[in-house]
């Protein structure tokens, strides 16, 4: 039984607190977060009222009291001549909120295309390098420095900066979008951290090529999704050593030919292909070695093998703590949140929601998408957590756990792809 058939309708002069009801309303017709909410107080039951609703439907088994008793109809002439109830200051509050909210999903809307429109522009160019760069190393070189000069220049700026999930629109686009998310993420971690533009152009520009050499590797290795034999894997491992060779044919920087070489090193020696540890591994090796640990768990060869964003994150603390580096590690948990974009969580009032973006300085009340069956899919809710202060994340889910009407509206991401607001406020000092 669904959601919608374990609804009732009662009069509104059988409201009452404690009921769990739904308004019949679009979701701009009302001043409330939701169009279904249990009812907290005698204010909220004369907003409902105003509304001219003279219906509701509420659902038992969410309910925390019973409907009051229908009362007889009043006489011709008796409901006219009642007093209209006093606007709250509980109402105003409730109203002005809905109208700030409204401005933000507006925006956030506008974000989110700007973002799209960027990201396609992005992928072009790093997939124009990649089947370019024998014919015109020269101009594809050239090609990335220019991406990576502009990305940067967006992210490296006093203004907040916001990372936001993308739409699966790019299928078959997985090795440059693994590139670019490595580039993206990257450049975050190394701007959080502190370091010098030129670094975090650097970083990004060494993730760009970081996985170059596996243009030397068989298709049929790289994608294969199940386990590697011994000499496949053995094959696979020497990417880090072709994409060097390649890169000094391409006269790149030697900090980037260092992170091209060095990605896959483990701080505690066990990584490839010469086995460093810690002090040996350098800062920028270590920041891409993390975002690029972080999109393969993301977006395992084997989709039924991919992490959600929240149990990679959770995974590389728990489990990988030796391989990776403690300092860069905790930068990254602090920037994406401890819910990623792309996380699917339930919100403290119940509400199913998907996480669509996180303000780089305040990462743990991300923007999250919520489930409204009453609110068409392709314009939900969107919330931001920061502003919703009774409101909280209390616990995350993999998209398989979802109900099935809740996974086809939120539309859980196959792939998670990020890209951010572009934003231009000022220098990066």
């Amino acid at each position: 039984m669904s959601d919608q058939e374990e609804f009732l309708s009662i009069d509104v002069s059988q409201l009452r607190v404690g009921l769990y009801i739904s308004l019949d309303l679009g979701w701009m017709d009302h001043p409330f977060l939701s169009n279904s909410f249990k009812i907290s107080s005698a204010g909220q039951i004369n907003t409902i009222k105003r509304l001219g609703l003279k219906q509701v439907r509420y659902h038992p088994a969410k309910s925390s009291n019973q409907p009051l008793p229908m009362t007889a109809a009043p006489a011709a002439g008796e409901a006219e001549a009642q007093p209209e109830p006093e606007i709250s200051p509980e109402e105003q509050a409730a109203m002005a909120a809905k109208k700030a909210r409204i401005e933000r999903l507006k925006r956030h809307r506008l974000s989110v295309l700007k973002c799209e429109k960027a990201l396609l522009e992005a992928v072009g160019t790093i997939k124009g390098i990649n089947k370019n760069l024998f014919a015109r190393p020269k101009e594809c070189v050239a090609s990335a420095l220019g991406l990576v000069d502009r990305m940067a220049d967006s992210l490296l700026t006093d203004k907040d900066v916001a990372i936001h999930v993308m739409n699966d629109k790019l299928a078959g686009e997985e090795v440059y979008l693994h590139s670019l998310n490595v580039s993206i993420l990257a450049m975050i971690l190394a701007k959080e951290m502190g370091l010098a533009k030129e670094e975090v152009k650097l970083a990004g520009l060494g993730a760009v090529f970081h996985d170059i050499g596996k243009v030397k590797i068989p298709d049929l290795i790289l994608r294969k999704t199940e386990p590697l034999t011994k000499p496949e894997q053995h094959f696979l491992m020497q990417h880090p050593l072709y994409g060097e060779e390649i890169g000094r044919q391409l006269e790149l920087p030697a900090p980037v030919l260092d992170i091209i070489r060095h990605h896959h090193e483990q701080m505690d020696g066990g990584g490839y292909p010469d086995k460093l540890k810690e002090d040996h591994i350098s800062r920028l090796v270590r920041i891409v070695a993390i975002v690029n640990t972080f999109d393969n768990l993301c977006n395992h060869v084997n989709p039924l093998k991919s992490a959600t964003p929240h149990e990679a994150i959770s995974y590389m603390f728990a489990k990988q703590k030796s391989q990776l580096d403690h300092e860069a590690m905790n930068v990254f948990i602090r920037s994406m949140g401890v819910y990623p974009p792309g996380t699917i969580v339930r919100l403290s009032n119940e509400m199913w929601g998907s996480v669509a973006s996180v303000n780089l300085k305040r990462p743990l009340r991300p923007t999250v998408i919520v489930y409204d069956a009453s609110v068409p899919k392709d314009e939900p809710i969107i919330l931001d957590l920061e502003d919703e202060p009774d409101l909280g994340i209390s616990k995350t889910f993999r998209p398989a756990q979802l109900p099935r009407d809740v996974f086809d509206y939120l539309s859980p991401r196959t792939r998670i792809t990020y890209y951010f607001d572009e934003a231009s406020d000022g220098p990066y000092n």
